[in-house]
């Protein structure tokens, strides 16, 4: 049963990834719009859940405490990678988001005494290893012939590596101490704080942003209806990936389920990178998505 609940969160969260690439916003703060009517819609989708069940509406203290952190943390998480998506190539950006697997997976370690197999060892070796050769892209040359990146891409990726670590790491923590339960409130709570934090950031942009950027109901409710569909793929696949991540993490030890969830991730996002937005993949890359495949076989032995 986690074997069938882990292919399903890897095909969720590539589907959260890609869904971003959908997103027609231009300034900030119509990003940040989106990204409130998204929590929005999921926040909706897990009130209606908890009405047939009771366990969605228990949320305790310390869930309330986890939850207002996994809010803020998503809330960065998504900024951050979606900045990073738009300047710059989605299979290298990917490669930041899913390297944060190494967070949870030390933290388990270190801080939940879970041990760690030869197999887990190596196979972490390997996607670490999956990840350089798809992060070194000789190949693709800036403007003027040089290989450097964006500065401001790089730092949107580290930023969104160190949020997305945290995440898992919440996640981690509340199911220790709720011995397993209130997954769907972590998530209730979580989303409806992400949803609060949007907002709170979206006036701070509109009150500090230019004139030339003025509210207006007509055009920032065209906004919504473009990015209708990017939406409701992104409230879909965020909660139900993330109530099943914060199960998981509770049954599965993290040395396993985290190297196992993002270098699957990073591969499937690759390939679908270039088979659906046509990004060209270096020598590196492809060395890179072999890895990856094997670092997934070993980590299943």
């Amino acid at each position: 049963m986690n074997t069938l609940l882990i292919v399903i969160t890897i095909m969720l969260f590539s589907t959260q990834t890609l869904s971003m690439k959908l997103i027609k916003a231009g300034p900030l703060r119509e990003r940040l719009l989106i990204y409130a009517g998204f929590t929005f819609i999921a926040s909706m989708g897990l009130l209606l859940f908890s009405l047939f069940q009771p366990e969605a509406r228990q949320i305790s203290p310390e869930t309330l405490m986890f939850g207002i952190l996994f809010g803020l943390g998503f809330m960065l998480t998504i900024i951050f990678y979606n900045l990073a998506i738009s300047t710059g190539p989605l299979s290298y950006t990917a490669f930041y988001f899913s390297a944060s697997m190494l967070i949870p997976t030390v933290t388990g370690i270190i801080a939940f005494n879970e041990a760690m197999t030869l197999t887990t060892v190596a196979a972490i070796l390997l996607f670490l290893a999956a990840f350089y050769f798809i992060n070194v892209n000789p190949d693709q040359k800036s403007e003027g012939g040089s290989t450097k990146r964006s500065d401001k891409w790089l730092l949107y990726c580290l930023l969104t590596f160190l949020f997305n670590g945290l995440l898992a790491v919440i996640q981690k923590f509340h199911q220790h101490q709720m011995e397993g339960t209130q997954s769907s409130g972590l998530m209730f709570v979580g989303f409806c704080s992400a949803f609060v934090f949007y907002i709170l950031a979206y006036t701070v942009q509109y009150v500090t942003g230019k004139k030339q950027e003025s509210l207006t109901i007509s055009g920032e409710g065209t906004v919504l209806r473009q990015n209708l569909l990017p939406m409701v793929l992104l409230a879909a696949t965020s909660l139900i990936g993330n109530i099943i991540m914060t199960f998981l993490s509770g049954v599965v030890p993290s040395s396993y389920l985290f190297p196992l969830v993002q270098g699957s991730i990073i591969v499937s996002i690759t390939l679908c990178s270039m088979l659906l937005f046509r990004e060209k993949l270096s020598t590196f890359g492809k060395i890179g998505i072999m890895l990856g495949v094997f670092a997934i076989i070993i980590i299943n032995l």
